[in-house]
């Protein structure tokens, strides 16, 4: 005959088991909850689209690493350049200034007594024989009016003085009688510059056509070596022809 306290007993121990089995398995995924919590959460932070604060010591940490990487100097923009900007590339240099030649002051002329102020003429445009022509001007006292679209002195070019030989002081009355190697001293602030006579040329001027005239006039414009050329009239009291004389440099020397 069974014994029912078998029965009674086995479902008994049966469930015992089972909840024994869900309760360890319920503290092996907190266990497991706990160790995997770290990683989990911080596979979060990197891939969760809300913005999150760093650990302090994440910043600090690319504090660092960004002031290592910044550059050691710095470059302030201003609105224009100036001239202490240097390009790290490029040897510094410094600008060399061309110094403003001097003018001419005075012109002396030994061998016909000249000794005379010189002040800078300009020219205008005038009417002559019916066509437009440029005259320049001369001064109207005991002076050589010099070019001021020529060279000064000491440079290369031509340095044209003009001056009467009739009227307003005579200055250039005897220039035609000057020869090969006289000697014409000009005077500037910061030198005094020597030429000796080269050429005397009498042209025909007046009541010729334009062409003559104009010929006449290239002894007046720039040249590419230096000299001095000086106008007039010519003969005394007439306006008839124009007397250029020529010179080339022969030493230029310092003022003290």
């Amino acid at each position: 005959m069974t014994d029912m306290r078998d029965f009674d007993s086995k479902p008994t121990k049966l469930g015992f088991i089972v909840q024994v089995v869900i309760w360890a398995g319920v503290l092996l995924l907190l266990v497991g909850s706990l160790l995997a919590y770290p990683y989990v959460h911080s596979r979060l932070i990197v891939l969760s689209p809300t913005p999150t604060t760093p650990p302090a010591s994440l910043l600090s940490m690319v504090t660092s690493t960004v002031a290592s990487a910044a550059p050691t100097s710095s470059f302030t923009p201003t609105s224009s350049y100036t001239s202490t900007f240097t390009s790290p590339l490029a040897p510094t240099r410094t600008p060399t200034l061309t110094p403003i030649p001097a003018l001419p002051t005075r012109v002396v002329i030994p061998v016909i007594g000249v000794d005379a102020p010189i002040v800078p003429v300009s020219w205008q445009t005038l009417e002559v024989a019916g066509q437009a022509q440029a005259v320049w001007e001369v001064p109207d006292m005991y002076a050589a009016g010099w070019h001021e679209t020529s060279a000064p002195p000491g440079i290369p070019g031509n340095t044209v003085l003009n001056g009467h030989n009739t009227t307003h002081g005579e200055v250039f009355r005897d220039l035609y009688t000057l020869e090969d190697g006289d000697v014409i001293i000009i005077y500037t602030d910061k030198a005094i510059h020597t030429y000796a006579a080269a050429k005397v040329l009498t042209l025909p001027e007046a009541d010729q056509p334009l062409e003559v005239r104009q010929r006449n006039a290239r002894y007046i414009l720039p040249t590419d070596d230096e000299r001095l050329t000086l106008v007039t009239c010519h003969p005394y009291g007439s306006l008839r022809n124009r007397l250029i004389v020529i010179a080339h440099p022969v030493t230029a020397d310092r003022k003290e």
